[in-house]
């Protein structure tokens, strides 16, 4: 890098010798097609910022990342305390990764701009908020993106990443036992709905939402028998306590999750998921089946409700178009838009979409567009191209079943989000950058045995 970089295409004294350096120095066709992937870490430009050298980090701070990410990412199936302690301890140790001698690649991801344009749209709508004092301490939230680099850097190494990838399955499989448990010991009823550990039915079912796809990537994709046995075990008992919370939102989330999964690695399992989907229709008892039904249901208590927030937050949204009312707790402003019918008082409008529209405006709605695609590219990137793509994967095992479940749970937390304001949960968005900054780091893995 730097100025051998520079150098690396001329000749040793420049003018006519600078040419045949280019020409020798400059592989044939077939060299080009048979050369490796670029380090996704590393760039072919000097980097201009001395603080990131290209000096891999190893040692004792090494082996301290490594267990502080394997904790971290055991706290992503937990709490918000646990995970911003987690995410705290992280970020502290990336930073002293970060020393003369010492300095890791920064990855090189395609969310840093996206994050800065999400954080220059929040400041927007809090600066013409309807309640400013109320709406810029919520601008922390921009800040959040930044767990997807330093992830990257901490799970980079294979043999850490592993070891923090089957913690997160372990830990997924024992809080889904946990959530059945306390459902079981208070009724197993829908009026006890599954918790987890989160405290709410709700954001249980969106961990499970983004931990279920992961698993069934790793227990499809994986070449090793104990994988493949620990993921499809840990994703079971996901679906159990999935199942137990009874949100909606989530199961269609899951569905179209599984869409992509087989879509991408077995599409004639599409067959068997719509058989699947048929029967549970059908078939679902009591309560289950009562809430599936649901969905279609426009008489539904829940649904006339929700349809209610989405109009008023459209009206929001007609009312301040550009920046949005503000990124502020809606309940007395809802109270002042929603329509005479409405029963139910909202803090927000069940519907991600609607909810930036409302509060932030065609500049939120641009900005969100652009963040979240950048972390459907980054999760996707270390994938390559659609044409052969079943064969790589199938190589690569576990290097590509976690970029390809990760992809999955975005676009199944995607369709979620059509009826929950899912990605204004804090316990969400820490479990989401830290997904995509694993999977960035997983395409570096080295490949299955």
């Amino acid at each position: 890098m730097g100025r051998g970089g520079r150098e690396r295409g001329r000749g040793p004294r420049g003018g006519r010798g600078g040419r045949e350096g280019r020409r020798e120095g400059r592989p044939s066709g077939r060299a080009r097609a048979a050369a490796p992937p670029p380090d996704l870490f590393e760039d072919e430009r000097p980097i201009v910022l001395p603080m990131f050298t290209q000096t891999p980090s190893s040692g004792p701070l090494l082996a301290i990342g490594g267990v502080v990410l394997l904790l971290f990412m055991v706290t992503l199936t937990t709490g918000i305390a646990p995970m911003g302690i987690a995410t705290g301890l992280l970020a502290f140790v990336t930073l002293l990764a970060f020393i003369p001698g010492s300095r890791p690649a920064w990855p090189r991801t395609p969310v840093l701009w996206p994050m800065l344009g999400w954080l220059a749209a929040m400041a927007l709508a809090s600066a013409f908020a309807l309640d400013p004092q109320a709406s810029w301490p919520r601008l922390s939230k921009a800040i959040m993106p930044l767990i997807v680099p330093i992830v990257a850097i901490q799970a980079r190494d294979t043999r850490t990443g592993r070891r923090a990838l089957a913690a997160y399955l372990v830990a997924t499989g024992l809080v889904a036992v946990f959530g059945l448990g306390v459902w079981v010991q208070h009724g197993a009823s829908f009026e006890s709905r599954a918790r987890g550990l989160s405290g709410h039915y709700m954001t249980f079912a969106g961990q499970l939402l983004l931990e279920i796809p992961v698993a069934l990537a790793i227990a499809f994709n994986t070449h090793a028998r104990r994988w493949r046995v620990g993921a499809l075990v840990a994703a079971g008992l996901a679906c159990l306590a999935l199942a137990a919370t009874f949100t909606r939102s989530a199961w269609l989330g899951l569905f179209t999750s599984c869409v992509v999964l087989l879509g991408t690695l077995w599409v004639p399992g599409l067959v068997l998921l719509a058989l699947c989907a048929a029967a549970a229709w059908w078939l679902a008892p009591g309560a289950w089946g009562a809430r599936l039904h649901s969905i279609t249901d426009p008489h539904n208590l829940w649904n006339q409700q929700r349809v209610y927030m989405w109009d008023a937050g459209l009206r929001m949204f007609r009312d301040h178009p550009l920046t949005g009312v503000g990124l502020q707790d809606l309940h007395a402003l809802y109270d002042q838009y929603r329509a005479p019918e409405a029963t139910e008082r909202a803090g927000h409008l069940h519907n991600a979409y609607v909810q930036i529209a409302a509060t932030m405006g065609l500049v939120g709605l641009a900005a969100f567009a652009w963040l979240y695609s950048a972390l459907l590219r980054t999760a996707w990137s270390t994938l390559g191209m659609w044409q052969g793509f079943t064969r790589r994967a199938r190589a690569n095992g576990l290097a590509a079943a976690v970029p390809l479940g990760v992809t999955a749970a975005l676009v199944g937390f995607l369709v979620a989000g059509a009826f929950e304001w899912n990605f204004g949960d804090e316990e969400l968005l820490y479990h989401l950058y830290a997904l995509v900054g694993f999977a960035w780091a997983a395409g570096q893995w080295d490949a299955d045995a």
